[in-house]
């Protein structure tokens, strides 16, 4: 004993039995330390760990508001719920798996969906394991996927018919289920993600309850689900290679693509394909959010009752998804100011690359990557204003992500309110009346014999060239009179491939060749275009045309006058339009039309790409914004600026009379003629500049061009110089000034002479570019190279009616700030002034009054007994030698005390009816509320009384 306790003295006297004590030591009070932690206060713990996380998130702000002259309402914002995901929220789906999975197969199978699975077992007995290879590799395989299914050790490896028994007992595969169902069912209880089970849980309530699911997929959302790229490769392949494609997959078409993104997000095969579509909107959406924590994924927007209470009744099965207010964006007015107001969505790369290194005050961005900015129009030139301030909320989040109380939290503050120049009701009535009078002319050409006169063919023919007649949509048509009429051109054309980079156009000349000898009938023609909406039918309508009771030609005529058909749908001459209205004093514009328009409602919210496709390929060019960016010859619209030009530089006096001779030869060959002498060798006689412009006389005016500056003379430079000095003083050189995109405008001169004849022919000899006096006399009478927009037009009218004062034209009146206090007014801005004798503007003015009621007056028809005094100028000009010219026509009103000018061009319109005038009518009808009637008054309530 005692040997023992010398040995335990010499060991303790030790080191190394010292150092290992006090390790012993350590890792007692370690584990003391940690029983104290997990067993004794575990539940404290992890209770406060679970709301410990705090997390900052942004609050979006109120987008600014736009509105009018008279703040009537065109951009508002209006609150809607919507249903959001958020993908930080930990999904888990274990207690509820079966469950959902019952209900989603009973709505599948209800569907039509074909029963599919993964399983690695034979479909029919005996049953067998399905793995290859080698049969010890078999075993090996059979073994390793019976462990991963924790199946029981009394089933063997090579026994897959008990594996399948089983599995149909541990699931609850139900009774009532055929075979194939039970195995798809078993099959989704096992590879079915939460994510996958929580999306197409989500897309067969939407579907179920109407709502239409919203998503930035780039895949059409009706079958064949065409790729939203207007024929853009490039765009297309940079797409396809951010979800991971390469090689021969950039060369998949829609269907194709649709595979792919199934197989990628990991969804069965089987299913409806309109469900896998909405399905891949809501993986796709969370996709994009994947790099972005707390940030929530709107999957539906304005949703019904129903969609709501579901999502609320079932947040303990789906905690990440969540009913929320949103801010939608409402254009009141929709295609009435489209091309003005533009639209908003989810930035593009390029829009973060413009807006990405905007700071707050704190030095924080204020845009990111998913935010909302304007597109086109007033929406993204002010982006800036009406873009508001987000809030910011500090939330603390739980070990899962699940938000759990709001810290603290800093109001978000609204974009500015813009008030623009535009009289809403004046825009309204010029657009409408706009679309009247073409809907008149087109029925007119319809149905009356005479030049302008057309046949149903001719609408056909027109309405597939501007693919209002789809080739595209003929080609991916699955049914219908549409899949007939592909048959026959696909039997006709054994070489034909849908990916041939011809496929289309060689569809469209069949189609035109077809309507043309008659083997693609009016009545097949009319159905397709019912088929691909552009004329809407009802069944018993669709009926009674194809069995007869109704002619083709009738169901459109009654369409038209219904209002249902437009005229932009024909795609007939005329079918498009532009007004432009100023007030004369300012360079304020009260309205701005283009025709046809789009419904700027259908590209906000949930951008709509079948319809924004649609627009792109349009032959109409409906996204056109015609009044600043549709350049045309002025023709005689023009006449004005060559008789103030000549009057004022003494070449010509107001009592100066010139006779017409019909051809005028000294400016060289080709002769220039006057219009009536080439209609019916007539000429208008003796005329003074004022009875010049009532007749619109093209003779008159080349000779007052000639006597400017002409080669006999020597003078031939200096003529166009003084004429381009008057042209710029009425702004005809520089763009108008207005806020929105427009072209440049193309002045008659020997700059752009050159330029213009050079574009078509590099090697142009100088001979070829001169500037001669042929130029001149056409350039007097707005022929040569003169080009302008309608709002240029406008311009140069209102500065004419003022006396001479060129303002910059704007279309903003002011900016607000949330509060209601003033932000920015525009000024307005007198460009230059030109003093021009009054004796010399009155003979002017007179000539375009004599226009409307004098007795030679080539619009006195027009404007006879109309109670305002007008001052009115008409103009043509041709472009196409196989359509007809387009017609302007100027005005300013009242002629006495003018206020306002007007401008209307009609391409393509010369001779189809009196559009032009009747728009004017309305336009100063409106202004001056000569349709004015008082409701209520206490006059009428006494008289009823």
């Amino acid at each position: 004993m005692r040997n023992y306790l010398d040995h335990f003295r010499e060991l303790c006297k030790s080191r190394i039995f010292v150092l290992l004590c006090g390790i012993f030591l350590l890792f007692f009070i370690l584990l003391l330390r940690l029983f104290s932690l997990q067993i004794i206060h575990g539940q404290e713990y992890d209770a406060s760990i679970t709301a410990s996380v705090s997390k900052t998130v942004n609050v979006p702000a109120p987008r600014g508001n736009i509105y009018d002259r008279y703040g009537r309402p065109l951009a508002t914002n209006t609150v809607a719920y919507s249903v959001q995901i958020d993908d930080s929220i930990t999904l888990d789906l274990t207690a509820y798996k079966e469950n959902l999975i019952l209900e989603l197969t009973k709505k599948l199978w209800e569907k039509g969906a074909t029963p599919f699975d993964t399983l690695p077992i034979s479909s029919s007995a005996p049953y067998s394991f399905t793995f290859e290879g080698t049969e010890r590799e078999q075993k090996k395989a059979a073994k390793a996927w019976i462990e991963s299914q924790k199946l029981p050790d009394t089933i063997k490896d090579e026994d897959a018919g008990a594996a399948l028994n089983y599995l149909f007992e541990k699931y609850h595969a139900p009774a009532a289920y055929t075979m194939a169902q039970k195995r798809a069912y078993v099959s989704y209880c096992i590879s079915l993600s939460d994510k996958n089970i929580m999306a197409l849980t989500l897309a067969l309530k939407l579907a179920e309850n109407g709502e239409t699911p919203s998503d930035e997929l780039p895949l059409a959302r009706e079958y064949p689900y065409t790729l939203q790229f207007n024929e853009n490769q490039t765009r297309e392949d940079n797409w396809k290679e951010s979800i991971g494609m390469k090689d021969e997959e950039l060369r998949y078409d829609s269907l194709q693509t649709l595979d792919y993104l199934r197989d990628y997000f990991g969804l069965p095969e089987g299913l409806p394909t309109d469900i896998v579509r909405d399905t891949l909107g809501i993986r796709y959406s969370l996709y994009l959010q994947r790099y972005q924590q707390y940030k929530s994924v709107t999957v539906a927007t304005n949703i019904s009752e129903k969609t709501l209470a579901y999502v609320e009744e079932n947040q303990d099965i789906f905690p990440n998804v969540l009913v929320d207010t949103v801010s939608l964006r409402e254009y009141t007015n929709g295609p009435y100011f489209a091309h003005i107001l533009g639209y908003i969505r989810q930035m593009t790369e390029a829009d973060y690359a413009l807006y990405k290194n905007d700071l707050d005050s704190d030095g924080n961005p204020i845009y990111t990557q998913t935010d909302i900015v304007g597109q086109t129009g007033i929406e993204k030139l002010y982006e800036r204003q009406l873009n508001g301030t987000d809030g910011k909320v500090s939330i603390e989040v739980d070990n899962q992500g699940r938000r759990m109380s709001v810290i603290d939290s800093t109001d978000p503050t609204p974009g500015k309110d813009i008030f623009l120049t535009l009289d809403s009701e004046l825009q309204k009535v010029a657009y409408d009346t706009l679309e009247e009078q073409l809907r008149k002319s087109i029925i007119g050409n319809l149905t009356h014999s005479g030049k302008n006169s057309v046949s149903i063919i001719d609408m056909y023919i027109a309405m597939i060239k501007a693919n209002h007649i789809s080739a595209a949509k003929l080609m991916r048509s699955t049914d219908g009179v549409q899949k007939q009429v592909f048959d026959r051109f696909a039997a006709a054309n054994q070489d034909f491939s849908k990916e041939d980079e011809d496929a289309i156009s060689r569809v469209q000349a069949y189609l035109l060749d077809s309507v043309a000898r008659g083997t693609f009938s009016t009545r097949e023609a009319l159905l397709v275009a019912i088929e691909q909406g552009t004329l809407t039918a009802t069944e018993e309508e669709k009926s009674a045309l194809q069995n007869g009771h109704i002619s083709p030609l009738t169901m459109v005529l009654n369409k038209l006058n219904s209002g249902e058909f437009s005229p932009a749908d024909t795609a007939l001459d005329p079918c498009t339009g532009a007004v432009f209205v100023t007030r004369v004093g300012t360079g304020e514009v009260l309205a701005s039309v283009s025709y046809p328009s789009y419904d700027n409602n259908e590209l906000v919210n949930n951008f709509n790409n079948s319809y924004y496709n649609d627009l792109l390929q349009d032959g109409n060019t409906p996204l056109v914004n015609r009044p600043l960016k549709q350049k045309k010859a002025p023709g005689s619209t023009f006449k004005m600026v060559t008789a103030l030009a000549a009057l004022e530089t003494g070449v010509i006096t107001p009592n100066t009379h010139i006779r017409d001779g019909g051809i005028f030869k000294d400016a060289g060959t080709p002769y220039a003629r006057c219009w009536l002498y080439s209609n019916n060798g007539g000429t208008h006689g003796l005329l003074d500049v004022a009875t010049a412009l009532e007749v619109s006389c093209n003779y008159f005016f080349y000779e007052v061009a000639f006597r400017m500056g002409n080669a006999k003379d020597g003078t031939t430079e200096a003529g166009i110089t003084t004429l381009n000095e008057y042209m710029a003083a009425f702004g005809l050189n520089s763009l108008t000034g207005l806020e929105l995109d427009e072209y440049a405008p193309t002045m008659a001169s020997p700059y752009y002479k050159e330029r213009i004849v050079k574009t078509f022919n590099p090697d142009a000899t100088t001979s070829q570019t001169r500037w001669t006096d042929g130029d001149t006399i056409r350039a007097a009478i707005g022929q040569s190279v003169n080009s302008y927009t309608p709002a240029q037009i406008t311009k140069y009218v209102s500065t004419l009616a003022n006396g001479g004062t060129l303002y910059r034209l704007h279309m903003i009146s002011q900016l607000q700030n949330p509060d209601g206090s003033l932000y920015y007014k525009t000024d307005e801005v007198a460009e230059n002034v030109k003093n021009f004798q009054d004796a010399n503007l009155k003979k002017v003015y007179q000539g375009m009054y004599q226009v409307a009621s004098g007795p030679r007056g080539t619009l006195r028809n027009s404007f006879k007994n109309f109670p305002v005094k007008v001052a009115v100028k008409s103009g043509t000009a041709e472009e196409d030698k196989t359509r007809s010219s387009h017609t302007w026509l100027v005005c300013f009103a009242p002629y006495e005390d003018p206020q306002i000018a007007i401008t209307v061009l009609i391409p393509f319109g010369e001779g189809s009816g009196s559009p032009a005038p009747e728009v004017v009518k309305a336009i100063v009808t409106k202004y001056l509320g000569l349709d004015y009637t008082p409701e209520n008054t206490n006059l009428q309530t006494v008289m009823t009384q």
